[in-house]
């Protein structure tokens, strides 16, 4: 777009602000019960009387007088000009140059802290955004001194319509500070969008997303994360040099030769145990005899270490599969740590950067990792590469780094022209898939009825699920293939009669002779379903697992345990079955699903999206992860591409042969119901454990 006219490109920076302040003011609307709520909590649990007063005002106040906040931070954007706010806290003109009260020098002195907070958290935004928007007045589009992306002159207008709630200063000072820890959050989502937004229309494209993105970095919050590390391991050496007796703290890098030898010889043997479950054979060194006479820094580097991988198994959110590609580093890590403590303080130690890509890379599965995915064995090979070479040589782990950078470049590149070859594919026929969408929504009324009446109350829930919602798309994809009538479609109908059948409690031995001969075939024609609508292996491998469990429970059927077991799922709640619009094409090999809402007319509270979900939608940039589930089962996709109107996203994942193309409105709906979930990136899994080993053991020195 670098030809691109003044006003072609002012109409995008226009749209970009818009959308901005509309955001904003919406959120706004939305702060007022948060906000009472903070309140509330401050005015009960702080122990400063001052503050303790001030929440209980507020309290009183925000109920009556925050929808004029909402409507006066409306009214101040709107009347906002190219030049610098005259009011508020970074007000220059000479105009307002004036002796300030006592309460105002509070005000203003308590919120240019609040403000720096802002404008750091927003810092990683707004200076590629800045960069923008130099380049955007050099073609005229903008005015120089335009401060319609500054992040202070949209906290002047905050700041000046929040004074409509309270005339008290402690009270106004305490609603700004609890306005500025949410607007810390929200506020780099909105330059996000403004970002990308102007990445798509060419302006300064920036470096591709990778699936190397994790959270953003400061270099300030980095060494100061580094002292903070330096100075607890310092404590946590004096406090061990004192309980053992020694005179002087060792240096680092002396463990014992013994100590060594067995690192060595547990790195060496093979991991075994219980799947799911992993041993954290550095708690089993720190407790050997090996262990016993080790310096001060030795014991507690061998202390955090255990710690560490203690923290890591016990996660939630870390999967079964991560976890086990972690446990057969645990040695190499302990030795990596017990030769050089800058492990444990930098972020660029080698050994950190290559334990760090675990979690990055492992971004793009979820909860559930793909043994087969080429990323997964791409790291497994390395690993095993580590854990049989390292001899405390960083040289192993800058080679792993290496070849994984390269791995990671050489797939990037393929997604990339894949992703971009299926979202020219969609975008030629997104008119078409507009007009079909009527067609599918008629085809779906009528799937969605023959299912109402194949299905019987006494059904488990899993496949209850599965009819209503696989099985409904294989039965209207047929339908508007073949019509209802067609045999394409009572073949459908008859598989999901056949399949009710299946996990029917079988009491006479002829009945279950005919199950067991009718299986293959049933499990057959499922399986010819699923290709039809693109589902991943996953989602297949989880049902036919369920499926198989429940036809040997009805099989069973006399035995109490079964019994019990089918009597506990039908205890269990339904799905009401979807309302959302699904269609399914096939686009250069790929197996698209097309989700859509359709129109509003006769559509429920449930199924009418919220206005803060499609305000987190539209807040969706190139690069974010969303979970989507499906009948209890959940596949992640990346956000690879947005139409220019913003009226379609596609989501894809080399590791599913299947997308997903979505309308912002279906998403929406989607977000409420919890069938879709926006991955909020965390820092990576190692760097979370050491902070919290360090932490736990600092607390108890």
């Amino acid at each position: 777009m670098t030809e691109n006219d003044a006003s072609t490109l002012g109409e995008l920076v226009e749209g970009c602000r818009a959308q901005m302040e509309n955001d904003l003011c919406e959120l706004f609307e939305e702060l007022g019960p948060l906000l009472i709520q903070v309140a509330s909590t401050r005015g009960t649990t702080s122990r400063d009387p001052a503050e303790s007063k001030a929440a209980a005002l507020l309290k009183l106040a925000l109920p009556t007088q925050w929808e004029r906040v909402a409507s006066s931070l409306r009214a101040n954007l709107a009347a906002r000009t190219v030049h610098a706010p005259k009011s508020g806290y970074g007000s220059t003109d000479e105009e307002n140059l004036r002796l300030l009260s006592a309460a105002e020098e509070s005000v203003q002195f308590a919120m240019r802290e609040v403000l720096d907070r802002v404008t750091l958290a927003c810092r990683d935004e707004t200076k590629p955004l800045e960069r923008r928007i130099n380049y955007l007045v050099l073609r005229r589009a903008m005015q120089p001194g335009d401060k319609t992306f500054n992040v202070a002159a949209l906290w002047s207008c905050i700041e000046a319509a929040c004074g409509e709630v309270t005339t008290s200063t402690d009270a106004l000072i305490l609603l700004l500070q609890l306005i500025g820890e949410q607007m810390a959050t929200e506020m780099p989502q909105f330059y996000r969008v403004a970002n990308e937004t102007m990445i798509e229309a060419g302006i300064l494209p920036s470096l591709k997303r990778s699936y190397r993105d994790t959270t953003p970095v400061d270099a300030h919050e980095v060494a100061e994360e580094s002292t903070k590390v330096a100075s607890a391991l310092d404590r946590l050496v004096e406090a061990r040099t004192k309980e053992t007796g020694a005179r002087e703290i060792p240096k680092s890098g002396t463990a014992s030769q013994e100590l060594f030898n067995s690192l060595k010889t547990l790195q060496a043997a093979p991991q075994t145990g219980t799947p799911g479950t992993h041993t954290n054979v550095v708690r089993m060194v720190r407790d050997s005899g090996a262990a016993r006479d080790v310096k001060p820094l030795e014991a507690v580097t061998v202390d955090i270490v255990a710690k560490l991988f203690d923290l890591i198994f016990s996660d939630p959110n870390v999967s079964d599969g991560i976890k086990a590609l972690v446990a057969r580093l645990q040695t190499t890590v302990l030795r990596a740590a017990m030769l050089n403590q800058r492990f444990f303080a930098d972020r660029s130690h080698p050994a950190r950067r290559f334990l760090d890509s675990i979690s990055v890379v492992a971004v793009r599965w979820g909860k559930v990792v793909n043994a087969e995915d080429p990323f997964y064995l791409k790291l497994s090979e390395l690993v095993d590469k580590v854990q049989r070479t390292y001899d405390g040589d960083m040289a192993v782990f800058d080679s792993a780094n290496a070849e994984l950078d390269v791995f990671l470049t050489e797939r990037e590149e393929r997604d990339e022209q894949q992703n971009r070859a299926l979202a020219d594919a969609v975008l030629a026929r997104e008119e078409e898939m507009r007009l079909k969408r009527e067609a599918q929504a008629r085809a779906q009324k009528m799937a969605d009825a023959c299912i109402a009446r194949v299905l019987v109350p006494e059904a488990p829930v899993e496949i209850d699920e599965f009819l209503r919602n696989y099985w409904r798309d294989v039965v209207q994809n047929r339908i508007s293939q073949s019509g209802e009538e067609g045999a394409p479609t009572a073949k459908a109908l008859q598989v999901a009669t056949d399949l009710l059948w299946s996990v029917t409690p079988k009491q006479l031995a002829g009945d279950r002779q005919r199950q067991a001969a009718s299986l293959p075939a049933l499990l057959s024609e499922i399986h010819v379903g699923f290709d039809e609508i693109g589902s991943a292996p996953a989602e297949r491998k989880a049902f036919m697992d369920t499926l198989l469990d429940l036809q040997l429970a009805a099989m069973r059927a006399k035995k109490p345990g079964a019994a019990k077991a089918i009597a506990v799922a039908r205890a269990r709640p339904r799905s009401a079955g979807p309302t959302l619009q699904v269609g399914h094409a096939t686009d250069i090999g790929v197996r698209v699903q097309d989700i859509s809402l359709p129109a509003s007319e006769g559509l429920d509270g449930e199924n009418t999206p919220d206005r803060a979900d499609l305000r987190r939608v539209r807040q969706l940039v190139r690069g974010d992860w969303v979970d989507f589930t499906t009948a209890a089962q959940t596949r992640r996709e990346r956000l690879t591409w947005i139409n220019r109107s913003r009226t379609l996203f596609l989501f894809s994942n080399s590791a599913s042969p299947c997308a997903i193309s979505i309308t912002p409105e279906a998403l929406a709906v989607r977000l409420k119901n919890g069938t879709a979930q926006i991955v909020k990136l965390d820092r990576p899994i190692f760097e979370r454990a050491i902070h919290g080993a360090i932490k736990s053991l600092d607390q108890h020195a």
